[in-house]
């Protein structure tokens, strides 16, 4: 069993949900008032993609880094120093007059924007291999719940106030949520949750992993189409994250109430999404192993469906619109939470933060680039082509690459569980 009760697991998931759900509402909140910005500094929907690009080449060169740091020293600590440099690269972002100034201030930002690895190697590590899709589901859930606060906040202080005045509230929030981080989460050994290490003394020095073993976990064929399907599952992510609200206000016709209604139905919804894909992905891997896989790859064939639906419903009916959004938006985050189990499933406990980090180089990788797509189809077709164009035809191609992992996952999953086993064996045969 996990070194810490179930319990208090619980509670260190609910701690990291809420720190990363309001770094992602920090992340999110630019989307929101884009349209003042946009006017403010008299840029285009291009110049607003590449400032979203920049930020996210940047935050993709520093995964290793971080994916490495988190490997090799305390993560409760190293999340808690990303919240710091969350707070202070924020307010930094009020203070430019001229795009220029906003556009470098606005890319630091991308600097703390990898502590989900190292949430989610330590999640591993306080719940069982067949027990973690649920807590995985609840960090994945961040991405809507982020969004529905940095949405909420945008709308009530940003349009109220003005961006500059939101981005000190949001930089604020990451101050206080590293020092809730850093008091209340203890850190834990790696490897404690494995089943085969039940009732042995785990010493971290044991297992600790070389900077050069860092793109290791690539080496295998289920981190390979892991990543492939990574790269082009976040295109839509992206690209609804940076434009969603933009789209409704300028094409749908919404006003901010109603765009804020729908995206508060949405979001909601999303979170639920997150919980129940990880709930599945569980029942199903207890069965067979490719389980979550198959979860996956059924998901985003839905998810391309689906949005295509939507995105093609009548301007005019308001209603239909939102209910059909609210059904996708049910359906879409259902993979992810598959996708984080996944990779504890066929990684070492002390590469774990590594092989996030190189599943979200990839990602970064395709989707740094598809606000700026969007943008460019948007100034040339418009913002709804833009997002139904890259949402359904990645995902499509995402579907593809969940089918192939469901046949070459369990293979490296039953060479985890060897290498478990054998450590358990030599820990036995230690001297005490």
């Amino acid at each position: 069993m996990p070194q810490y009760s179930l319990k208090y697991a619980w509670f260190v998931a609910i701690i990291l949900f809420i720190f990363q759900s309001l770094h992602i509402a920090d992340i999110y909140v630019i989307s929101v008032v884009f349209p003042q910005i946009l006017d403010e500094f008299q840029i285009t929907y291009v110049y607003g993609g590449a400032l979203i690009t920049a930020t996210a080449v940047l935050s993709v060169s520093l995964y290793p880094v971080w994916g490495y740091l988190f490997d090799r020293y305390s993560r409760r600590l190293l999340i808690s120093i990303a919240g710091v440099i969350w707070g202070f690269t924020t307010w930094l972002n009020t203070l430019p007059r001229s795009f220029a100034e906003f556009f470098v201030t606005r890319t630091l930002t991308g600097i703390d924007n990898t502590p989900p690895s190292g949430i989610e190697s330590l999640i591993s590590d306080y719940f069982l291999p067949k027990k973690r899709g649920k807590p995985l589901g609840l960090i994945g859930a961040t991405g809507a719940t982020g969004a529905l606060v940095g949405t909420t906040l945008g709308v009530l202080i940003g349009y109220a106030y003005g961006w500059r005045f939101l981005f000190l509230i949001t930089g604020g929030l990451g101050i206080l949520t590293a020092a809730i981080v850093y008091f209340a989460v203890k850190d834990v050994p790696r490897g404690s949750s494995e089943p085969e290490l039940t009732g042995l003394t785990i010493k971290e020095e044991l297992y600790k992993i070389r900077f050069k073993e860092i793109f290791g976990p690539l080496k295998k064929p289920s981190m390979m189409f892991l990543s492939l399907q990574g790269f082009f599952g976040v295109f839509p992510w992206t690209t609804l994250q940076a434009w969603v609200f933009t789209y409704m206000l300028r094409e749908r016709m919404f006003d901010e109430v109603t765009a804020l209604f729908a995206m508060f139905i949405w979001l909601v919804v999303m979170i639920l999404g997150n919980f129940a894909g990880g709930a599945i992905g569980d029942a199903l891997f207890s069965r067979i192993p490719s389980g979550r896989a198959i979860v996956g790859a059924v998901v985003v064939f839905l998810s391309a469906l689906t949005i295509y639906i939507t995105l093609t419903w009548p301007v005019e009916d308001v209603n239909g619109f939102i209910i059909l959004g609210t059904v996708t938006s049910f359906i879409l985050p259902m993979a992810g939470p598959n996708v984080a189990a996944s990779v504890t499933d066929i990684t070492q406990p002390e590469a774990r933060s590594s092989a996030y980090s190189l599943l979200s180089i990839f990602e970064s990788a395709g989707s740094s680039t598809a606000p700026l797509i969007a943008g460019y189809l948007a100034d040339v077709y418009g913002l709804g082509f833009g997002i139904l164009y890259i949402s359904s035809s990645t995902w499509i191609v995402c579907g593809v690459f969940f089918t192939v992992l469901a046949l070459v996952i369990p293979r490296d999953i039953s060479e985890l569980r060897r290498l478990m086993r054998e450590r358990a064996e030599k820990l036995r045969g230690q001297p005490g």
